[in-house]
């Protein structure tokens, strides 16, 4: 089948499965030659990882930031990077949007596309998780260095002791935690409307956002970039043949002295990170939770055709399928021929920002509105 041919049916599938598509795709259609351009020039490949050139951006005309903390968990500091748009006025209520990295990555990494939502009106907030960037680690992070010199004879009830600082420690449950946190927080910023909040996520935060959702109403507009979490039973996660053991012998190491095995983590930002993390992650599946997703958030789901890390698009299709089924507003968007990490540069960004921004528009409101001050909606737990 010709490229174009494909394209074609790609872009429109919530129309040929009888969905209504939300947002128009034609923007995907226009740029058909573009996106073959991407996949066959060699200087556009993207083979593990993104690289720092696509990184850079420039800010739009107007456009304002300055980097701030907000908290999580009763004090932990985090880093954020705050983008206003042009002509911004504390005295509007203008909607926000969250935008988190993905697997082992960094805010630098995305914060292009704050730049451009901001440049569409809205006020957008890039964050660094926990352990990650410039932002601190948790309780869960701090470590002795040396044993804890109690003994049955003898209890020390005071001593100075080393810490370790655990840094890129991987866990998608804090992850939640810091979108959550971010999203209170540019709740309160002056001039947001704390009702039209949206949550932007791509790779491994992909998914986080699909779990924000199900638990967190206040995120009334959803994009999942190159994610698409399928519908699944709840439970846990079936282990792949082969790990199993591992997963035994790596929790007894952990147990008995402190530490397990460390692998190779991230991919544009490459780091060192526990094996156990892998393994937790598995118990945050939201595709499990699905069906706790509430009718007031609006989800859009951007997978590529040939995405290496995540498989093809048919996990966010069914999800799609799933939640439109349920009367839930969710769209899928297919990056015709781009792999994982072309979607972050070249023709995909320039695409897949402006659909997010379109779904963002669309489910918030035009960004100019001036609404009342509310309290905000109460958050599901």
């Amino acid at each position: 089948m010709p490229p174009s041919t494909r394209l074609g049916l790609l872009a429109a599938f919530a129309v040929s499965t009888g969905l209504s598509a939300q947002i128009s795709t034609a923007i995907v259609e226009q740029h058909k030659n573009d996106f073959h351009t991407q996949v066959t020039d060699a200087d556009m490949k993207r083979e593990g990882g993104t690289q720092p050139r696509d990184w850079d951006y420039s800010l739009p005309d107007g456009v304002t930031t300055h980097q701030i903390t907000f908290y999580v968990d009763g004090g932990t500091p985090l880093y954020a990077k705050m983008f206003f748009p042009k002509g911004f006025k504390t005295t509007e209520r203008r909607p926000a949007i969250v935008v988190g990295h993905g697997i082992n990555a960094l805010s630098i990494g995305i914060e292009k596309y704050a730049a451009r939502f901001a440049d569409r009106g809205f006020v957008a907030m890039a964050i660094d998780y926990q352990s990650y960037g410039f932002s601190s680690s948790g309780s869960d992070d701090l470590r002795l260095l040396e044993p804890d010199p109690t003994t049955d004879a003898q209890a020390v009830t005071e001593k100075r002791l080393r810490l370790v600082v655990k840094r890129t420690n991987l866990d998608n449950a804090h992850e939640v935690d810091d979108y959550r946190a971010a999203i209170s927080y540019v709740q309160g910023e002056p001039g947001v409307d704390p009702d039209r909040i949206g949550i932007w996520g791509s790779s491994n935060s992909g998914s986080v956002v699909i779990s924000v959702a199900e638990i967190d109403t206040r995120a009334k507009a959803v994009v999942s970039q190159v994610a698409g979490p399928r519908p699944s039973p709840r439970g846990p996660a079936p282990v792949p043949g082969g790990q199993a053991a591992v997963m035994v012998d790596d929790a007894i190491k952990r147990a008995r002295v402190g530490q397990g095995a460390e692998v190779d983590g991230g991919f544009s930002f490459k780091s060192k990170i526990d094996l156990f993390g892998n393994f937790r992650n598995r118990d945050v599946r939201p595709g499990s939770q699905l069906d706790q997703i509430g009718e007031t958030t609006k989800i859009l789901f951007l997978p590529a055709e040939h995405d290496e890390l995540i498989g093809p698009p048919t996990g966010a299709q069914e999800a799609t399928k799933y939640l439109s089924g349920r009367g839930i507003t969710a769209q899928t968007i297919v990056y015709p021929e781009l792999t994982h990490f072309q979607v972050y540069s070249n023709t995909g960004f320039e695409v897949g920002s402006t659909l997010a921004a379109d779904w963002f528009e669309k489910y918030l409101g035009p960004p100019k509105t001036i609404t009342p001050t509310t309290a905000g909606q109460a958050v599901r737990r």
